[in-house]
């Protein structure tokens, strides 16, 4: 049995856009480092020139969950796009807020893509306890 998460997009305007689930590798580990490891290389700008998907450019946030689907689905099964109220043990939110892509998991996490990447999610209670 798999870990199962979800990935929302919202707009600028803090309306969700995309809710995907996903079947397998929820935990932040997998899903979530994946997830921050792709943000990280994408920016989000308003309109558009000469700026190409493959270097990274996504015309508002629309366009960038739209390329998180192109870029995830490559078989049957695994990636679904779900309702809006599913939730699932891990729950990614993608938003763009002060010109900064930040990700929220469940309830105890707000950052950056780097700083979920060097978040410590080792609970420090553990550690007094191992000594």
């Amino acid at each position: 049995m798999g870990t199962r998460s979800t990935v929302k997009f919202y707009d600028e305007f803090q309306n969700q856009i995309l809710s995907v689930y996903q079947q397998f590798d929820g935990y932040i580990e997998g899903v979530g480092y994946k997830l921050a490891n792709w943000l990280k290389k994408k920016k989000v700008i308003n309109g558009f020139s000469d700026e190409k998907m493959s270097e990274g450019y996504a015309n508002g946030m629309g366009c960038l969950a739209a390329q998180y689907i192109a870029e995830h689905k490559d078989k049957i099964g695994s990636l679904y796009v779900a309702t809006a109220d599913e939730e699932e043990g891990y729950n990614y939110k993608v938003k763009f807020i002060d010109e900064k892509l930040i990700i929220e998991v469940n309830d105890y996490f707000v950052g950056t893509p780097d700083e979920l990447l060097n978040h410590k999610w080792q609970d420090d209670d553990d550690d007094d306890e191992n000594k």
